[in-house]
Parts: structure tokens; sequence; C-alpha cells
């Protein structure tokens, strides 16, 4: 219940925050494209196979390499990696398919198996692999989260593994803080924008080991 009640909840949320990069022109057609429809596949394959597998210590792989991509992310907001693109509104190349077909496939699986929204896949691999604006990153991301939970949503909810009455309670509090995150964040430099994603996926990788390892004890 826990890994899918939260995928109904990310997706007015994502539509509402979505909404405010789209009108300032941050969402890539192309990308949020390919993303969607490969995520499609991955959601459906992760959603499918929650039941059949011990999910706990895949959790602490994820968190592991949720940390590194803090790590990164961090890096490269205070200059020390320049792997990604820091110059605002700074124009990415065309992306290969197949770059993007990896990402929402992977994004997808794990959004429909661990119940995360996928923006931890998404934005990191949108700005390491594909070297979009960060801006871009979390618009595009918010996007294809939207279409992603819809299937995620659907099997989940017929494995009984959604409970609504949190996701109503959820939705009331979700939906005005996208779109005050989303206000904050078109307005912030892309530096202070990458610190605070680094901060949130180094929050997010230590609650995930430390809620496993607390649960194998």
């Amino acid at each position: 219940i826990a890994l899918g009640t939260p995928l109904p909840i990310v997706f007015p949320s994502a539509v509402v925050g979505g909404f405010n990069y789209w009108r300032a022109g941050k969402i890539v057609k192309r990308v949020f494209l390919y993303c969607s429809l490969f995520g499609l596949m991955g959601t459906v394959v992760g959603s499918s196979i929650t039941g059949l597998i011990d999910t706990r210590y895949i959790m602490i792989i994820t968190a592991l390499l949720i940390i590194y991509l803090a790590y990164r992310t961090f890096a490269t907001a205070i200059g020390k990696d320049r792997y990604g693109l820091m110059e605002e509104d700074s124009p990415a190349p065309p992306a290969p398919v197949w770059k993007m077909a990896l990402i929402g496939i992977i994004a997808g699986f794990f959004s429909g198996f661990l119940g995360l929204g996928g923006g931890v896949i998404l934005v990191p691999g949108f700005f390491f692999m594909l070297h979009m604006d960060v801006k871009e990153c979390l618009g595009t991301s918010l996007v294809v989260i939207a279409v992603m939970a819809v299937p995620g949503t659907i099997i989940h909810s017929l494995l009984g593994h959604v409970n609504w009455w949190i996701v109503l309670a959820m939705t009331i509090g979700v939906m005005p803080g996208a779109y005050l995150g989303s206000s904050f964040t078109l307005q912030a430099r892309n530096r202070r924008v990458l610190l605070l994603f680094s901060f949130f996926l180094l929050a997010i990788g230590i609650l995930f080991i430390f809620k496993e390892i607390q649960g194998l004890i």
C-alpha cells in the first residue's frame, strides 16, 4: 500500500506543477513524447511484478544510487562537476532516441515497482545524460510523471495497493504545494535549484536506507 498509494497522488501534483512550467516554455516536447512512451512500458512491467519480488534489498540499492546522484548534483551546483549544463537558458543538442528510451524505461519501472514519482530518476537522467537546462528537466519530468502514473495507478488499484482516503487527503495538499513549488523554482537561479535538488535527493536516499535497514533488523 505504501508503494501503490503515492502513484495517484503524483498525477494531480504533476499536472498542476507541469502547467506552470509549460506556460514558462520549460517543457521539451520531443523528450516528453519519447520518455512518456517508453516510460509507460516500464511502469506496466514494474507495477506487475511488485508482489512477486522482495523490494527491501532493491530499495537499499536504489537509495545508494540516489545518494550518488545527490553528490553529482551538488558537485555540479558548486562548480566541481561540469558534466551538466549550468548556463541559464542554454539550448541542449537534440537527444538521441535511445537515451530518451532508456531514461523513460528505467524511470517508469521504478515508478511502478517502488512507487517513486519518477522525478528522482528523470531529472538526473535529463540533466546528466541529455544535458538539458535544469528547469527544463524539472518541467519535462513532471508531465512525463503524470503520464506514467496512470497505468501504475490502475494496476496497483486492481492489486488492492491504493488507500483512496489517503489519496484524497494528500491531493488537497499537494496541488497548491506543486503550484507554489514550481513558481518558486521558475524564479530561482539554476545553481540554487540544483543545490536544493541535491539536498532533496540526499534526504530521500538516507530515509530509504534507514527505513529498509530498520525493517531488516
